[in-house]
């Protein structure tokens, strides 16, 4: 009886399934806030269906819709983008930016880094944080909150 419960417990645990939310571009930090873009007749006709960078060094990011039509778009002209399991990326210098905590006073993120050795390439992360999402982005905490007020409480 004990391991039917165990197992009746254990399939309800269970994920339903992966979260396929819609790619979208960001073009400012406040399209972050907005629900997903899949409404417009733009989107439903002709869906993004990855982002991709080109390359480190490259100004521009891949964007491939469905029908195997893909577009370069200039990573100036975007703020960053939403994949398809909602996390959002902030393209910053060149860099992509990884979106890992947010709240109204500060932003933490995940830098994401490469380089190409003998084995192969090398992908990492590194922090980074900064006093909001349009702010610029420091290595260590104690310079992002450096222009914060005396005795201002940082949650």
């Amino acid at each position: 009886m004990k391991i039917v419960l165990l197992l009746a417990v254990l399939i309800w645990a269970l994920p339903e399934g992966p979260v396929c939310a819609q790619w979208r571009l960001l073009v400012k930090s406040q399209d972050v806030f907005k629900l997903s873009e899949s409404t417009a007749p733009d989107a439903l006709a002709n869906p993004i269906t990855l982002i991709e960078p080109r390359g480190e060094l490259s100004k521009y990011l891949i964007v491939r819709y469905a029908h195997s039509k893909r577009a370069l778009v200039r990573k100036s002209s975007v703020w960053g983008f939403a994949d398809s399991t909602n996390a959002i990326w902030r393209v910053y210098k060149n860099d992509l930016c990884r979106v890992t905590r947010y709240n109204d006073t500060w932003v933490e993120y995940g830098i994401y880094r490469s380089k190409n050795n003998r084995n192969g390439p090398t992908v990492w992360y590194e922090p980074g944080f900064s006093r909001g999402l349009d702010g610029k982005i420091w290595n260590r905490w104690s310079e992002a909150m450096a222009d914060a007020l005396p005795g201002h409480i940082v949650r």
